[in-house]
C-alpha cells in the first residue's frame, strides 16, 4: 500500500513558512501531521535531520520544491513542544 499524501503536498506555498501567524500555525500542523503520518506509514522511528531533508518527506521533486533546514528545525520543534516524542539527538 502506497504512502497517500495530503493536498498541501502539490501545492508549492507549503513549503515556504508563511508569515501570518494563524496561517503558519495550520501550516505547521499539516507539516507535523504530514511527517508523523509519513514516519508511521513507513515505520521510522528516527530521522536525521540532514538525511531527511532530501527525503521524500520534505522534497517534492516534481514540484522543485523542498522545505528549508530552519523550516524542518522549526516543524520538529513543533513536534517537541506537543509531546509528540520527537528529540535532538546529538551525534
Amino acid at each position: 500500500m502506497s504512502f497517500e499524501w495530503p493536498w498541501q503536498y502539490n501545492f508549492p506555498p507549503f513549503f515556504t513558512l508563511q508569515p501570518n501567524v494563524d496561517t503558519r500555525q495550520k501550516q505547521l500542523a499539516a507539516w507535523c501531521s504530514l511527517a508523523l503520518s509519513y514516519c508511521r506509514h513507513h515505520k521510522l522511528y528516527t530521522l536525521d535531520i540532514m538525511e531527511v531533508q532530501e527525503s521524500p518527506v520534505f522534497n517534492h521533486k516534481n514540484i522543485d520544491r523542498k522545505l528549508s533546514t530552519e523550516a524542518i528545525l522549526i516543524v520538529f520543534e513543533e513536534l517537541r513542544k506537543k509531546g509528540n516524542r520527537a528529540a535532538f539527538i546529538e551525534r
